[in-house]
């Protein structure tokens, strides 16, 4: 095995300050996470592999909503909290050995991140219907969980695009300061998004809810109706958002 400094060392560099909005990430997270890491180092794990494993972890505990069984759910909530701690680790790994240069493996962790979610819709929309026999849930699942990222990929790709449109100019401080509303780095980044940051970023913990609500098939049913609600009207929020943000003069082409 390798020579790894004390967690107490690791953490100088692999957890600066200000590396976390979501309080659960810094307060609890974080405490786990540092000691999940010095194992990876010490066993020369790479920040990719620790990022595969995390996403192979989260799409099982997610897919595990799907039948509807409260055990099975209760382990799935666990699992997702195991990928949430080493989705900490990859970042952790990374910044010790030099890997985070490049976006490689932001773009493999978000790869991760995305389908575990889309699939934990999907499977807890089924499972509701499996438990109760309402079709509608499974189809609010498959629904959210096809479309839950889509308004921020428009308003990505149509940010990008225009900046691509005039590639002999710089882009403009318009589309620079649309581009940094989208990423929430602190209380600058609007006041709802600033609270949903610290709170509800860990979308885990919605699982941790929704498998406790499986033990009783109506509230099953009725936290996920309650959630499919705020996320439609989260959703119409984002889009009245990412319309503003995006209603700039663009520079000739």
């Amino acid at each position: 095995m390798r020579q790894v400094p004390r967690a107490e060392e690791l953490r100088k560099v692999c957890q600066p300050e200000d590396l976390d909005l979501s309080l659960y990430r810094r307060k609890i997270v974080r405490g786990v996470s540092i000691h999940l890491t010095r194992v990876f180092l010490r066993l020369g794990v790479s920040a990719n592999a620790v990022s595969v494993l995390k996403a192979v972890i989260a799409c099982t505990g997610a897919v595990l909503f799907a039948p509807g069984i409260p055990w099975l759910a209760l382990a799935g909530a666990g699992l997702l909290q195991l990928s949430y701690m080493l989705d900490a680790c990859d970042g952790e790994v990374a910044r010790y050995t030099g890997s985070c240069a490049t976006a490689r493996g932001e773009y493999l962790d978000k790869l991760g991140d995305a389908a575990s979610r889309g699939l934990f819709h999907c499977a807890w929309g089924f499972g509701v219907y499996l438990r109760t026999g309402s079709i509608a849930a499974a189809m609010a699942g498959a629904f959210i969980g096809a479309t839950w990222l889509v308004t921020r990929f428009c308003a990505l790709e149509t940010l990008l695009e225009s900046m691509s449109n005039h590639p002999g100019t710089p882009p403009s401080r318009e589309e620079t300061e649309a581009v940094d509303s989208l990423f929430v780095r602190g209380s600058g980044g609007g006041r709802v998004e600033y609270l949903l940051s610290l709170f509800f970023h860990p979308w885990v913990n919605l699982a941790a809810v929704a498998a406790l609500a499986s033990l009783h098939a109506p509230a099953f049913r009725w936290v996920f109706w309650a959630y499919a609600l705020l996320w439609a009207a989260n959703t119409a929020r984002k889009v009245a958002l990412y319309m503003r943000i995006s209603s700039f003069r663009r520079p000739p082409s």
